[in-house]
């Protein structure tokens, strides 16, 4: 990834593009979270699962994201959430499948972290549903955005603590009766715009297993990264 895939106005100014710190091998193959160091591993480092996966296996089977969420890349992510700017969503969604070629390789189904109707209506858009169109019209593959719904209208996740986190979303989603015989041995590709603790896409993984996904891979634009412990 280069300054010169730099698409549109919006996106990022050029100034500050070397800046943006890219999560490239080696990660953890399980989270996607990035690894300081890797003594002694070699090219195993593909096999190997960070701590925090370790101590509690996610509902996900693999996770990736393009970049680290910082006060940098918040400016991407801020104009495509909240500005509904749609400048760099080509370059956004060649970025996903470059990071996560074998993830989208592996899919039946593209599909994106819902909204709930009534924030729909307010907000007039999704915007990890354009980035998980635009996904699929990459690689040719169906996008069933009409399957996994949020039936709770639950509160902001911000300011909350892991544990919090994973409260608020418990059963928020929801797949109908009806839709459950095209899901079954089907391999999803649940798309988002930021990884925090994973609880919102760990919460739609578990709807979406319970109605008979045989995997459910993510892809996200960005993930924050720190020590976390997973009990906290």
């Amino acid at each position: 990834m280069t300054g010169d895939q730099i698409a549109g106005p919006g996106l990022i100014e050029v100034e500050y593009w070397l800046d943006i710190k890219f999560l490239n091998m080696p990660v953890c193959c399980r989270c996607g979270a990035p690894f300081e160091a890797m003594h002694d591993v070699g090219d195993a480092y593909e096999l190997v699962e960070c701590a925090a996966c370790i101590a509690r296996k996610p509902a996900f089977d693999r996770a990736r994201a393009v970049f680290i969420y910082d006060d940098l890349t918040s400016r991407i992510i801020l104009r495509f959430k909240n500005g509904a700017d749609r400048n760099g969503l080509k370059l956004m969604s060649q970025w996903c499948v470059d990071v996560a070629g074998d993830l989208v390789r592996d899919a039946d189904f593209v599909m994106a972290v819902p909204l709930h109707a009534s924030r729909l209506r307010s907000r007039g858009y999704n915007q990890s549903l354009w980035l998980a169109a635009a996904i699929a019209r990459r690689r040719d593959l169906k996008l069933a955005h009409h399957i996994l719904k949020r039936r709770r209208n639950t509160p902001s996740q911000a300011g909350r603590s892991a544990v919090g986190r994973q409260k608020n979303v418990e059963g928020a989603f929801h797949i109908a009766e009806r839709h459950r015989k095209k899901l079954a041995g089907k391999r999803v590709l649940l798309v988002d715009d930021v990884y925090t603790t994973g609880a919102t896409v760990e919460a739609c993984c578990r709807a979406l297993k319970r109605s008979g996904a045989t995997s459910v891979d993510v892809i996200t634009l960005s993930r924050v990264v720190s020590p976390t412990d997973p009990t906290i």
